[in-house]
This record gives structure tokens, C-alpha cells and sequence, in this order.
């Protein structure tokens, strides 16, 4: 007898594949079955949201049994965390999957890649992160101040995320004392709907080669000054493995849910950090863009490296941020531009190149649309590192009319990728090789580079 499953009905699935970004996919008779959440070989009980023909979409609710790659053991927040979905998983298997799930979006549009290259793990598979982003707020209504991230499938819950294994011992610390801190003095987090409360973020970064520590406290501007310079003091009293080496108070009374800055004070130390990568001395600042995992950006940029041939002249760097690459790529190219719309990351770029003493190196700060208009000759190597929403297709249009013969494209979100691949080979372009590089182990992320010859 064939089973009438309707909208909120509670079903039981295994998990028989999963898609890149998280989703994963079961079947019941001859419905298939999309889940928010799962990993191939898992149970799950799931409650059905929409119905079509022959296709449920369903929320989790519970794992019911373990896949036989869930052989590690989970961080404690694993559950409740929204963080993490691969916690507990073998990273080898975690690194496998999201290769695969790529491969199976390359071909979802029809992508032929000449060369498909095996998967680069990570150098660290926990506490590899260099930044975290902690959210002040509640576990439940009314509770008690919590310091962490948000609870899973929760807009408001945040959860205290005090054994967070992505990160290292300094940052749980700091993120220990901070809520320790203010939990003492009954200060309230800012609550987006209603706007009250004071407490909003805690952003912690580290140098993971030179142990800087910057510690940056976001509030709005209703907190007394004594109080936060109070925690400040705190904080360089205790003992750290690595060296506090920057403090800030960042004052926002934005309605947005996100770390932006009315007011930023120094309270202690430099204004940046450092970080070296590939011998080179970067300075991070409060707002500066960084890859989140240090050693896994080394291997990224080894992988980058590569590229470069004896014969390249002139390399164009797009989306270039502090200049990482765009420096690394000028010790064996003849010059290299580097073009990004943050005016603040094209001025550090800038100095770091003359700290480096990269005197081949130039930045320019401006929309990558308007830049490309502006420069004369056809780059012998086009290097693409765009954030999440990748390239505008009006702007993705300008640069293939650069004509450059490789394309270099270095991607964090596959899925919009494989939108700019296909508009690229529309325009006569070929995928020489595709390689996923896992800077993100736990999670559902991976780094994508691609090659694109002409």
C-alpha cells in the first residue's frame, strides 16, 4: 500500500547522498526526500515542510542512528551548535564528500573539466581558525547572558560555545572571562527586535605564525566607558599563550544584526596584528578581510603558486583584499596589479608591499567593473578571488573581454562558481583543471580552485 505522506507529518529516512552546502538527500517508496541536514548512512527522524510531486522538502529533528563514518568523537556542542555539521565525521570521508558534492555541481551544469585533481586536506583540522565571531544574547528567553553561536534552526537563541574545538585555548579564554565578565556586572545583549540591551559581538583574532592575539568588543553606545576599560584591564592581567597584542571597543547602534562601526577605540596596544604567510608580513586590522585558517591558506596559496609560468609579465589580481596574493605572486611574475573596492584593504596592501620590500606590486582601490575599463593590455595571468555572491556577470563579462589566456579563479562558495565557469566557457574559455582545497574542516565548506585556459 502506497504511503500518503502529508505537510508536518514526522518520517523516518536514511541518508543516501548530500549536496553541497549542507542539504542532504533520502527516499521513502518513490518520494524523494530533501533534508536540511544530514550525512550519507545517518537515520534521521524528520518532519515534512513542503509537498510536490514526487519530492518532500523535510527539517530534522533527530539523528536516529549514526553513519559508519561517525567514527570521531563530536564537540559537546555539536547538537545544539549550527556551526559545525560535519563534527564527529572522519576527515578524511568530510574532505571526500564535499569533493564530491563539487564535482556534482560542475556537472549539474554541464561543465567539462579536463583534469579533476585530488582534494588538499587541511594542515589542522581543529582549532585552526584564526578569527571567530562570537554573539552576546540568550539560550532561551529571558535566560541568563550566553557568549557562543546561534543555536541550530534559531534566529535569537545563542548558545555559550565555551569548548568550541575550531578555535584555539587563548580564544576560549577570552571568550570564558568575556562572558564570565559581564555576567557579573548584569549587562543585558541587544536584542535586534525589541533593541534593547547593550552586549552584541565578540571578535577575537589571532596570528597563527606570529601569536598576536586582537581582542575586539562590540557594544552600542549606551555601555559606560569605565565598565568596558574595566574589562580591558582584566583581560592584560591574565596569561595567554599567545601575546594580547591589540584591544578594541567598537560602539553600534545599527538595527543590523552585524559587526559595523559608528566608533572604534584602541583601548590597548597596536592597532593591528601580524600574520606571515609564505615569509611575507601581513597587518590585520579590526575590519580587515584574512582567510580564517592560516596554515590551510599557505597550502592554498602553494596550490596558486603553481600557476605561474616563466613566461608570465603582467598578472592582474581581482578582489585582491590586503594583497596576499597579488604579493606572493609578484616574487616570480614581472608585475602584478591588484584591484579591490575596500579602499582601507588597497591602503594596507599598499604598505605591506613596501614592508615586504615588493617594489613590482601595485593596488588600486575601486569597483573591479569600473577598474577593468581603465587598464591597458591583456594580463598574461587573470587571478579571480571574489567573496561569497562571486562575480557579477556584467563584471564577469568585461574581464573575459580582457582576453587574458588563464584564468586563475580561487572560490569560497562553489555554487556561484560553477555560474561564472559557465559563463566563462560560453565565451570560448575551457576548464583545465578544478582542485577543492579544505580550508573549513567540520563544516560544510571547501575552498575551489580552478584553472581556465583560453
Amino acid at each position: 500500500m502506497k504511503m500518503d505522506i502529508k505537510k508536518g507529518q514526522e518520517i523516518e529516512l536514511v541518508i543516501n547522498n548530500s549536496i553541497y552546502g549542507g542539504k542532504a538527500v533520502g527516499y521513502i517508496e518513490s518520494h524523494r526526500v530533501i533534508t536540511d541536514r544530514g550525512i550519507p548512512g545517518q537515520k534521521l527522524l524528520a518532519r515534512v515542510k513542503k509537498r510536490r510531486p514526487g519530492l518532500l522538502e523535510a527539517k530534522t529533528i533527530k539523528v536516529l542512528e549514526c553513519s559508519e563514518k561517525e567514527t570521531q568523537d563530536a564537540c559537546i556542542h555539536a547538537v545544539e551548535c549550527g556551526g559545525c555539521s560535519m563534527q564527529g565525521v572522519e576527515y578524511q570521508y568530510q574532505v571526500e564528500l564535499k569533493n564530491q558534492q563539487v564535482y556534482n555541481l560542475f556537472r549539474s551544469e554541464g561543465l567539462l573539466v579536463k583534469k579533476w585533481l585530488n582534494p588538499i586536506m587541511s594542515p589542522l583540522q581543529s582549532e585552526y581558525r584564526n578569527k571567530m565571531e562570537f554573539t552576546f544574547g540568550n539560550e532561551y528567553k529571558e535566560g541568563p547572558l550566553t557568549l557562543g553561536m546561534h543555536r541550530r534552526g534559531h534566529r535569537f537563541d545563542i548558545i555559550d560555545t565555551y569548548e568550541c574545538r575550531l578555535i584555539d585555548s587563548d580564544f576560549r579564554k577570552l571568550r570564558n572571562l568575556t562572558a564570565e565578565f559581564f555576567r557579573d556586572k548584569q549587562l543585558k545583549p541587544y536584542h535586534k527586535i525589541s533593541r534593547e540591551g547593550v552586549l552584541r559581538h565578540l571578535v577575537l583574532r589571532k596570528g597563527y605564525y606570529s601569536g598576536e592575539v586582537m581582542v575586539h568588543l562590540i557594544t552600542t553606545s549606551e555601555v559606560e566607558e569605565t565598565v568596558i576599560r574595566e574589562w580591558s584591564s582584566e583581560i592584560v592581567r591574565k596569561n595567554f599563550g599567545g601575546i594580547i597584542k591589540s584591544i578594541f571597543w567598537t560602539k553600534n547602534d545599527s538595527v543590523a544584526d552585524a559587526v559595523k562601526s559608528d566608533e572604534t577605540i584602541l583601548l590597548y596596544g597596536e592597532k593591528n596584528i601580524v600574520e606571515i604567510l609564505h615569509g611575507l608580513i601581513f597587518r590585520i586590522t579590526p575590519f580587515s578581510f584574512f582567510q580564517t585558517n592560516s596554515a590551510g591558506a599557505n597550502v592554498l596559496y602553494d596550490v596558486i603558486k603553481k600557476t605561474v609560468q616563466k613566461t608570465d609579465g603582467q598578472i592582474l589580481d581581482l578582489y585582491c583584499g590586503l594583497g596576499t596574493i597579488a604579493q606572493i605572486l609578484a616574487q616570480m611574475a614581472e608585475s602584478v596589479t591588484g584591484i579591490d573596492i575596500v579602499e582601507e584593504a588597497i591602503e594596507q596592501a599598499k604598505e605591506s608591499a613596501v614592508e615586504n620590500n615588493i617594489k613590482n606590486c601595485g593596488f588600486i582601490a575601486g569597483d573591479v567593473k569600473e577598474k577593468l575599463h581603465e587598464l591597458h593590455g591583456k594580463p598574461d595571468l587573470l587571478v579571480i578571488d571574489p567573496p561569497r555572491p562571486g562575480v557579477h556577470p556584467k563584471a564577469m563579462s568585461d574581464l573575459l573581454y580582457l582576453e587574458s589566456e588563464r584564468i586563475l579563479y580561487v572560490s569560497c562558495n562553489p555554487k556561484t562558481l560553477v555560474k561564472n565557469l559557465k559563463q566563462s566557457v560560453e565565451n570560448g574559455y575551457s576548464i583545465e583543471w578544478v582542485q577543492c582545497v579544505d580550508l573549513f574542516p567540520s563544516t560544510n565548506h571547501v575552498e575551489v580552485v580552478t584553472l581556465l585556459t583560453s
